[in-house]
């Protein structure tokens, strides 16, 4: 191996380590501004890990009533019901002493950090273009730093993605599908599925992997047609506070949120390192990452902060 070969490979090796630093660095950031900031500014107070304590309160609905409303927000619970059972564990020690809630917010903080870690570092072995790279670790970097403010759970769609491409790649369908099927409790991350046949990771007949361990997690909605109906009018919600130009904008931001961008990066870097055209993927890097950019100023001035604020 030449000096040349050994320099580019240390260089490569290298740039998760930097973004490992900033992944930990804006979770201690954040924790310090729960710790030290939350009481000073009304805003920080009513917003910093919001989305953890909605969480908690569609839990204290029950599995049965789980697409009830909960009083701490307008958005009505609109996760598939498996998730009722993925968060339990950090929900029942709270459930038994609601004083646990902040241990709960911290646990949450660190699962985030360490499933992201373990993301950052694995992927130059699963993706070797660095441009992509260095692309989607930016994009996670936003999605990272808002879904670790709200205290979200999009970390999570991507860790089971990330892992379920990974043993795409080792033949192992079977577990790449159950992986795929956990990440659905978002359904946006049904996604994944027509950016694999596109860039012809999988065939068509190849999609029982995924829809047979997803067909069977959801026959509870078959048994209780009721739940699904009310799963269904739930996704479709549409917030009044949060509008903007069109007429879908209010879903597409329940969708698609900044805080998607890691599982939107993970898309992207996917299809790009599966184009072999060097110009094509060039042109598709650039018209992609565009979109991508634009869409999001547009989602969160225009849909949301403006509508927010002035409204």
């Amino acid at each position: 191996m030449s000096i040349q070969t050994v320099d580019k490979v240390k260089e490569k090796s290298s740039i998760p380590l930097y973004f490992i630093c900033f992944f930990t660095i804006i979770t201690i950031i954040l924790i310090i501004l729960r710790i030290f900031f939350q009481d000073l500014s009304e805003w920080i107070q009513e917003t910093k890990d919001i989305d953890f304590k909605i969480l908690m309160e569609g839990m204290n609905n029950g599995l049965v009533n789980f697409y009830d409303p909960v009083a701490i927000s307008d958005w009505p619970p609109y996760y598939l019901y498996f998730w009722y059972f993925l968060f339990f564990p950090i929900y029942f020690p709270i459930y038994l002493n609601p004083n646990n809630l902040i241990i709960g917010v911290y646990i949450w903080d660190i699962l985030r950090l360490v499933l992201t870690i373990i993301i950052v570092r694995e992927a130059p072995r699963v993706f070797k273009e660095k441009k992509d790279l260095l692309i989607f670790y930016m994009l996670s970097i936003v999605g990272f730093s808002i879904d670790g403010y709200y205290n979200n759970v999009n970390f999570l769609i991507s860790f089971f993605l990330f892992y379920s491409y990974v043993f795409l790649e080792k033949d192992k369908k079977w577990i790449a599908g159950i992986l795929f099927t956990l990440a659905t409790f978002k359904i946006t991350a049904l996604l994944f599925l027509p950016v694999l046949l596109l860039v012809r990771k999988i065939k068509w007949k190849d999609l029982i992997y995924y829809l047979v361990p997803f067909l069977l997690i959801c026959v509870p909605y078959i048994i209780f047609p009721n739940y699904f109906s009310q799963m269904f009018n739930n996704w479709f919600y549409s917030d009044k506070e949060i509008h903007g130009i069109l007429i879908f904008d209010s879903i597409m931001w329940k969708a698609l949120q900044p805080s998607h961008l890691m599982f939107i990066g993970l898309l992207l870097i996917i299809f790009l390192e599966n184009l072999t055209n060097e110009d094509r993927k060039n042109l598709y890097r650039i018209i992609l990452v565009s979109i991508i950019a634009v869409y999001y100023v547009y989602l969160t001035t225009i849909v949301f902060i403006i509508p927010v604020v002035f409204g």
